[in-house]
């Protein structure tokens, strides 16, 4: 039988589950009846904890010190909004390490989302989709076999059903899926099969302890992630090609782009050299050829010529240089 005691934790014979606080099997439970619940160790006898529930509302855990000869203090709770019962309401779950804490579970949206969009969570979430024994009493397609979405370190909600003639995880999941009303599964070792039906309440995330949780979802949930993973992989795949083909095109692009300019630089160089030489032939006598070729005075005559191209001898300035007066002499 499971025993629910101050914030409404399983106690599962020898220890409790869905806590925070993780500690070793081997106890027994003993109920003071004054607001305090003892635990004895079965294998060591003055190792106790004691969980005291105060006038304030809290669960206080406590160990007994031989040393010191009292009880110390481990922890309390409620020691974060999450730990207040019925904080993000039936099929809600809280985790205090996020931001907004509530969150509803896969497959269930809020069923009042403007109180949800203003951090009013008690009245929870509502399934999307009807389960197949819904969907089988409307009439409606009745589809494949519900699945399982599993999640790990939880607080479990509260009153579980213990079915102690489950005595592995799969005879449980499958005791869970015969059942129309049971909506989620967890199986303990060392303890068994426990099981919920109706609403959910008081789901909580653990950073560390807890237990695993299985929570009843129609086909479709799970449909629409793989679905999800073969969008997401076809918009991967389309992406690379469409970025492959820009870059194919962009560098194609490019080459003719440089071919053109190449061809108009080489055209353009042409038909300046033949302008060149066509003007050249024009304003120059027909032993032009030869002028050019061969010069007409060495430098040393210029020089001598020109008084070393003396100031006095400068006539202008031309395109190509200065022009000098010269003296030729015989």
């Amino acid at each position: 039988m499971v025993i629910h005691v101050g914030v409404v934790v399983p106690w599962v014979g020898q220890k409790f589950i869905g806590i925070p606080v993780v500690y070793p099997s081997g106890f027994s439970l003993q109920d003071e009846g004054d607001g305090t619940i003892t635990l004895s160790s079965l294998i060591d006898p003055d190792l106790r904890l004691t969980y005291v529930l105060t006038h304030h509302g809290k669960l206080t855990d406590q160990h007994w010190s031989s040393k010191k000869g009292g009880w110390i203090y481990d922890w309390e709770v409620p020691s974060t909004e999450c730990d207040i019962y019925g904080k993000c309401g039936p099929f809600g779950r809280c985790d205090a390490q996020i931001s907004p804490i509530c969150r509803c579970l896969k497959g269930f949206v809020p069923k009042y989302q403007d109180e949800w969009n203003k951090g009013i969570w008690t009245s929870g979430c509502v399934r999307m989709t009807s389960l197949q024994c819904d969907r089988i009493r409307n009439g409606s397609e009745v589809g494949k076999e519900d699945g399982f979405m599993k999640l790990e370190m939880m607080k479990v909600p509260t009153f579980a059903e213990y079915l102690p003639s489950s005595g592995s995880e799969q005879a449980c999941k499958d005791e869970c899926l015969k059942n129309c009303t049971c909506v989620a599964y967890s199986y303990y070792n060392g303890f068994g099969c426990m099981v919920w039906t109706g609403n959910l309440i008081d789901i909580q995330k653990f950073s560390q302890g807890g237990a695993d949780l299985n929570i009843r979802l129609a086909y479709t949930e799970f449909d629409k992630k793989r679905n999800l993973k073969v969008i997401i992989s076809m918009s991967v795949i389309g992406g690379a090609t469409a970025i492959f083909i820009c870059v194919f095109f962009y560098w194609k692009w490019m080459a003719t782009h440089r071919e053109r300019k190449l061809r108009s630089e080489e055209t353009l160089s042409f038909k300046t050299r033949e302008a060149q030489e066509t003007a050249f032939d024009v304003n120059l006598p027909e032993n032009a050829m030869e002028v050019k070729l061969e010069p007409l005075f060495r430098l040393q005559v210029l020089e001598t010529a020109t008084n070393n191209f003396h100031i006095s001898n400068k006539l202008g300035q031309g395109g190509f240089g200065g022009v000098y007066r010269v003296t030729l002499l015989e």
